[in-house]
């Protein structure tokens, strides 16, 4: 480990300085390249090109081009392409620094310039790429691609503290916002899961409640049908018993009327038989209410009828008729249980209150 430092008054000769001590202390305060400006790269006429005066730094050493410079370039190829560099080279060696040109390798297809060459002793600085076509015999400005401006070879000369180093600061940014853009997308993902898995819940409940409501829609249905049924089968039972009688007592009647009465009372028979068919199967003038509590009230010339629906103790559901005809001291209650496998009615008159 060597601790170098300058520059100091020689006492004795005990401080002897040359010329890298002094390139050393230029080193970190300027980068190498060209002076903003200064030895651009032009035409010149047949296979060569011209380099413009002006001022390059290279590792703490200076270079001043006085006046322009021309360089030569080799002839082109007669089938092959190839591409050239004018280079500003230190030569720590030799204790020069000279322009030249760097000549290219051929190929078939586009040029490929030549690299720049940095050693412990040599470094390259490239301020112009020639491109040379085959069957080229003039170089003109199209050719010439500056290159002063490109910080990888060349660039300009400019103050260290405008060339501050911000990789390292760069590079933490990079990854701090590379691992929170990773976090927020796991994140974001792990939020669609859930989602998708919300809505996979949601349309599974809905579904189970359609379902629900389905077999409690057609659950009814079967019951009122059912309902219906029993109410047909008891008056159709009823107006057959009722005939029954009525005619076993007609024909225990019918020797002791004469034949007037016996036709008068036939067509009253008639008429009853004709009134019975019309209230059965509502074919009489009637008027049907659907109240907002659920129950049906319905009325005709002779009665008000109304039946209720709702649930008994244990849950099951049940229909109450209540027929108040508008003559007479009673009502007709008739109370229907809809179990789950069986209908269940009952009948009963009350005294009118």
């Amino acid at each position: 480990m060597a601790e170098n430092y300058s520059f100091f008054n020689s006492k004795d000769h005990d401080r002897v300085y040359n010329a890298r001590h002094w390139a050393d202390y230029f080193f970190p305060l300027f980068k190498s390249g060209v002076f903003n400006g200064d030895l651009q790269v032009v035409a010149n006429g047949g296979m060569t090109v011209k380099i413009k005066s002006g001022y390059a730094w290279i590792d703490g050493y200076g270079y001043h081009l006085t006046d322009g410079l021309v360089v030569d370039l080799e002839t082109a190829s007669g089938n092959m392409n190839r591409a050239d560099s004018i280079v500003i080279r230190l030569d720590l060696t030799n204790r020069w620094i000279k322009a030249f040109c760097k000549t290219g390798s051929y190929y078939a297809g586009a040029g490929v310039p030549p690299v720049p060459e940095i050693t412990a002793t040599i470094h390259e600085i490239v301020i112009a790429h020639i491109s040379i076509a085959a069957g080229v015999t003039e170089i003109t400005q199209d050719m010439i691609t500056d290159t002063r401006m490109d910080g990888d070879i060349c660039g300009w000369v400019c103050g260290a503290v405008e060339q501050i180093d911000f990789s390292q600061i760069k590079a933490q940014f990079d990854k701090f916002f590379a691992n929170y853009e990773a976090e927020i997308r796991t994140q974001y993902g792990l939020y669609m899961q859930d989602i998708e898995r919300l809505e996979t819940q949601g349309q599974d409940r809905y579904d189970n409640m359609d379902r629900e409501f389905t077999n409690y829609e057609n659950q009814q249905k079967e019951n009122i049908t059912k309902w219906q049924q029993d109410e047909r089968e008891y008056l159709d039972a009823w107006i057959a018993a009722v005939q029954t009688e009525y005619f076993a007592w007609l024909d225990r009647i019918k020797d002791i009327l004469d034949e007037n009465a016996a036709g008068h009372l036939q067509n009253e028979v008639d008429d009853l038989t004709v009134d019975a068919f019309n209230r059965y199967y509502g074919l009489q003038a009637q008027e049907t209410l659907f109240l907002d509590d659920g129950s049906i009230k319905t009325t005709n010339e002779e009665a008000e009828i109304i039946t209720e629906f709702g649930f008994d103790a244990d849950g099951n559901e049940t229909a109450v008729t209540t027929v108040k005809p508008f003559t007479g001291m009673y009502d007709y209650v008739k109370a229907t249980v809809f179990f789950a496998e069986k209908v269940v009615s009952s009948t009963e008159k009350k005294e009118r209150v």
